[in-house]
């Protein structure tokens, strides 16, 4: 495995610092357990490696991790035509190294099995991707999130099994102690997954290098004390163990003379080699080519030609120059075709070489040069800098060239299925038809986030931002602005989302493009919605709409509005929740949708089921089940069972809700979907409590608690204790009561989630109010009642309402107890809620008896009992309530 300056391997330069460094971390000196070694590009790091792994440096053994892995389209590629798995890359390089440590046989089994269990993983990811791509996953009327995990979720389930392979193999090789070392460390920052630093949108960074330095980094260094690490890049990691740090800078005059009289070049050139050099290292050593070429060739350079050839310029404005014009015209012509893609492949440069061959010999001939490696999987690199400069050269001297280069490459790299490569070339020498071009990237940014494909969206974007000559016009920075807000939202990371949406929607603003900033609306609203801020999310809605029908977008209409009904719902207007709901139902039956459709008829039938329509419920959610079972949509079907489950539970009939929970459970648990069978657990611990069934309800809900920690949902551990605690309420322990909401409300403050807080500051008023401390409950409840009329919620602010009503009547407030019963009614009576109209004429009719009106009291428990017998079954406790207050037997 070669690396920059190979030439010089067994003369390396006197970099004093850092070899004593290396010996330190050998000998175990200090407890480090890490060396980071830095330095701009040229500096010499790959050849500091290159030195330590070939000499055994210390009397070390080492393996060498390259992280050209994570650029090379071969390698990187995820398999089955899923585009990149640069985190599987990455730690595919690592076990290389460790590997490297081990005996050939032991070394063969241990890659052997770690190679299988990562591609399982892989396929079980594929898998569980595949299935939530499809569709979303909420379920109506649920404080939780329901159906398989977030894509991010799974995603994190993934890496982490990755880790688990990693350390396994590790603890295979741990009889093999040694140094593994990590080249080219900058490239965890552009292989990025998550909301990453986007120099033309300004948002905060969640790097790839932060997960391997937090996660995979410091798991081995604490599971497997005989590994130790070196670290190479640009950039000086912060690494989470111990470790030194060791800076590579411009050569002094001596270390330049050291290298060069290794090299052979002659003592009286070494002051100018220096003095146009820098002192940088890739540059020397490419000096050094040339000056040993020109000795070959019978045309020796001289001191005084290296100054007039450098002219004052730095390294790059002219070495790359004199270098080509030193070569014979076809090895010129071949190592200018060379520098046009990011790496090489002989099969590559023979298709771009149509006016010259290339044989093997000529493709080998290319090793030959200092700024030249051949990467783990044989392909070939430039160094950075020097790329750069033959690239500029090749551009300015001979443009055509430059331009059928990247074309070629272009084709290739769309043959072998490599679409960040592709688009790096077509827009780094673009034809005539930019709006073509950029059409189909954004074509190709968007199916890699629909298939949940982040690192090949990362990609693709980086490819736009690399090879933008010059930097990126206004429309693709706010496309790409707006893609890495969505790269961000997929990774949970919401608030770098939305700044980047804010930015993109500025820049569509300023272009007055419509589309553009219709979907980046949509997005902003699908944030605010899942950050709880729904007048936001509505407004956000509202514009996009707006403008998808200006633009006839039938499909952008659908989306939205199904958005829009779903806010609409969960704020309580279920009459605009309807309306929205069936007009995008008519609009993706048009568009001949089936999942869209399925996904409206789920919506509708939960809708249907809150206003206590039960067979308008049934027939709505049987459409829903029937087009999920002909997609073949498992999380769908699961889904609509927890539905039906939940609508038995409602309707009194427990044994029913139990059965379909259950199969919604196993349903969850077939597709190896943890969040799915949390909520299912959540849900039939829920049942039970609301049977009485206290022990099982606690036994079922501790279940889903630690399915969430496990997940680290924290929205789902919130709802969970939020569930406990009005459990132990029931069970009159009301220091654990306490101690459980206040945990669900500041995990709904940490999120931001200002419906969850309302929720749990009612019940914390409730249980104030239980153990007579009236003021504390007036307290909590009218900070619940601002939040939900904040957001707004009418269906909360009616229940808080008859909840403020109690501590009214029990100080004797008779009147302000009968105001606050009335609001409620009315908000009751706007949403077509009969049982919670019920449950509050049954507490008018009851103040109306101690007041002494018997007619008033009579009156209201009447309509209370038709209202309540219409939706819930006589044995229901709410019936016999308002029975019992009539003096009827109940």
């Amino acid at each position: 495995m070669s690396t920059y300056g190979e030439p010089t391997m067994g003369t390396f330069t006197d970099r004093v610092e850092a070899l004593a460094a290396v010996e330190d971390l050998a000998r175990g000196r200090g407890g480090l357990r890490a060396l980071v070694v830095w330095g701009v590009s040229g500096q010499g790091k790959s050849t500091l490696l290159s030195h330590v792994h070939a000499t055994r440096w210390a009397g070390a053994k080492y393996g060498l991790a390259q992280l050209s892995y994570l650029i090379d389209p071969t390698v990187a590629a995820g398999g089955h035509g899923q585009g990149p798995d640069l985190a599987r890359a990455l730690l595919e390089a690592i076990a290389e190294a460790i590997g490297e440590l081990c005996p050939p046989k032991a070394r063969r089994a241990l890659m052997r099995d770690y190679r299988a269990a990562q591609a399982a993983a892989q396929a079980q990811w594929q898998i569980r991707i595949e299935m939530t791509a499809a569709h979303d996953s909420r379920i109506s009327n649920s404080p939780i999130t329901a159906g398989g995990p977030s894509p991010a979720m799974w995603h994190a389930l993934y890496r982490q099994a990755l880790v688990d392979g990693l350390a396994d193999l590790a603890e295979g090789a741990s009889a093999y102690p040694g140094i593994v070392l990590i080249d080219t460390s900058e490239l965890l920052r552009l292989a990025d997954e998550g909301a990453r630093r986007d120099p033309d949108a300004g948002a905060p960074a969640a790097d790839l290098d932060t997960w391997f330095t937090a996660t995979v980094l410091k798991r081995l260094v604490a599971e497997h004390p005989g590994l130790r690490f070196v670290v190479a890049g640009r950039e000086p990691l912060d690494l989470p163990v111990s470790h030194a740090r060791v800076e590579l800078t411009e050569w002094r005059p001596e270390d330049t003379a050291f290298f060069l009289e290794s090299r052979g070049v002659p003592g009286e050139l070494t002051a100018a080699v220096h003095t146009v050099c820098g002192g940088t290292p890739v540059w020397t050593a490419m000096t050094a080519d040339l000056v040993l070429q020109a000795q070959r060739s019978g045309r020796p350079v001289t001191a005084d030609w290296l100054r007039t050839a450098a002219a004052g310029q730095p390294a790059a404005g002219w070495l790359p120059a004199k270098y080509l014009e030193r070569l014979s015209d076809d090895d010129q012509h071949r190592l200018l075709l060379a520098a046009v893609p990011r790496t090489l492949t002989h099969e590559l440069l023979r298709t771009m070489c149509t006016d010259v061959g290339c044989t093997d010999s000529d493709f080998r001939r290319l090793w030959r040069h200092s700024f030249i490696r051949q990467t783990p999987a044989g392909r070939l690199q430039l160094h950075p800098l020097v790329r750069s400069a033959i690239t500029a050269y090749l551009h300015t001297q001979y443009p055509r060239r430059w331009a059928a280069a990247h074309r070629v490459a272009a084709a290739y790299f769309e043959d072998t299925g490599s679409p960040a490569e592709v688009a790096y070339h077509r827009f780094a020498a673009p034809d005539t038809d930019s709006r073509a071009l950029t059409t189909w990237w954004q074509s190709q940014v968007t199916a890699a986030l629909d298939g949940y494909r982040l690192d090949e969206a990362n990609l693709l974007i980086d490819a736009v931002h690399e090879a933008a000559h010059p930097p990126l016009s206004p429309p693709l920075r706010a496309h790409t602005t707006y893609f890495r807000g969505r790269v961000a939202y997929f990774s949970d990371h919401y608030p770098a989302a939305r700044q980047l949406f804010d930015r993109s929607l500025g820049l569509y603003r300023d272009l007055a493009d419509p589309r553009g900033q219709a979907d980046t609306l949509r997005s902003l609203g699908n944030l605010a919605r899942i950050r709880g801020n729904d007048t936001e999310a509505k407004g956000f809605l509202d514009q996009a709409l707006e403008l998808h029908r200006d633009l006839e977008d039938d499909r952008g209409q659908a989306h939205i509005l199904r958005s829009l009904g779903d806010l609409a719902r969960v704020r309580g207007d279920d009459p605009e929740a309807k309306r929205l709901l069936d007009e995008a139902l008519g609009l993706y039956r048009n568009l001949e949708d089936d999942r869209g459709q399925a996904h409206i008829l789920r919506s509708l039938g939960n809708l249907a089921r809150l206003r206590d329509d039960d067979a308008e419920a049934r027939r709505l959610l049987d459409q829903a089940l029937d087009l999920y079972r002909a997609l073949a949509d498992l999380r769908g079907q699961a889904h609509v069972l927890w539905s039906f489950g939940d609508l038995a539970r409602v309707r009194g009939d427990d044994a029913a809700a139990g059965r379909l929970l259950d199969q919604a459970l196993r349903l969850y648990q077939d597709l190896d979907d943890r969040r799915g069978q949390a909520h299912a657990l959540f849900s039939l611990g829920d049942l039970a409590r609301l049977r009485d069934d206290d022990a099982a309800a606690a036994r079922l809900l501790d279940q889903a608690l630690e399915l969430y920690r496990d997940l680290g949902d924290r929205r789902g551990q919130a709802d969970t204790l939020f569930c406990l605690g009005n459990l132990a309420q029931t069970r009159d322990d009301d220091a654990t009561a306490t101690t459980l909401l206040n945990q669900a409300l500041e995990l709904h403050r940490d999120l931001d989630d200002r419906r969850g807080q309302a929720h749990a500051l009612s019940s914390l008023g409730n249980l104030a109010q239980m153990r007579g401390d009236a003021a504390a409950a007036s307290r909590l409840l009218n900070q619940a009642l601002q939040l939900y009329r904040d957001l707004p919620d009418r269906r909360g602010q009616a229940h808080t309402l008859r909840s403020l009503a109690i501590p009214a009547q029990l100080r004797g407030d008779d009147a302000t107890a009968v105001r606050l019963l009335d609001q409620a009614l009315g908000l009751y009576r706007d949403l077509g809620d009969r049982r919670g109209q019920a449950h509050t004429l049954l507490s008018l009719g009851d103040l109306a008896r101690i007041r002494g009106d018997d007619a008033a009291a009579e009156r209201r428990l009447r309509q209370a009992l038709g209202l309540a017998s219409a939706v819930l079954p006589e044995s229901d406790d709410l019936v016999r309530w308002i029975r019992q207050s009539l003096g009827e037997p109940a």
